[in-house]
């Protein structure tokens, strides 16, 4: 079975670099997701970068946690949040607004909300 930590320091890990790659090369981003630059655009994605630094922190801070009420809530706002973003990265996709690239994005978060379901699932009645 995968640890709680392990899911927390891949997510960490990857909502840091998002942040980064967010607040310094956004266009990379655009790029990957075939969207267009502008204005809107850059406003969204620094403000996006700082969901993904709480995201980071909160998965880092809270690595080492053992099972509590409050890992569990972590579980689950993650598993929705990752749950969300896939969906939405395949509709945003089906409706000609995002290219191939979102399907990176949608694996990764597929992934992730898969992996804490199954701690959260796996606890839920400790």
């Amino acid at each position: 079975m995968i640890k709680f930590k392990v899911v927390s320091v891949i997510t960490a890990v990857i909502a840091f670099v998002l942040c980064i790659v967010l607040i310094l090369f956004p266009e990379v981003i655009f790029m990957l997701f075939n969207i267009d630059e502008n204005s809107s655009a850059f406003f969204i994605g620094r403000r996006a970068a700082m969901l993904f630094l709480g995201i980071s922190v909160l998965t880092w801070a809270g690595r080492n946690a053992s099972h509590s009420e409050s890992r569990q809530a972590i579980c689950l706002g993650l598993t929705i949040s990752m749950l969300a973003l896939a969906l939405l990265g395949i509709t945003e996709y089906l409706r000609g607004f995002a290219g191939i690239g979102i399907l990176l994005a949608v694996i990764t978060e597929g992934i992730l909300a898969l992996l804490y379901f199954k701690i959260w699932f796996n606890y839920k009645n400790a």
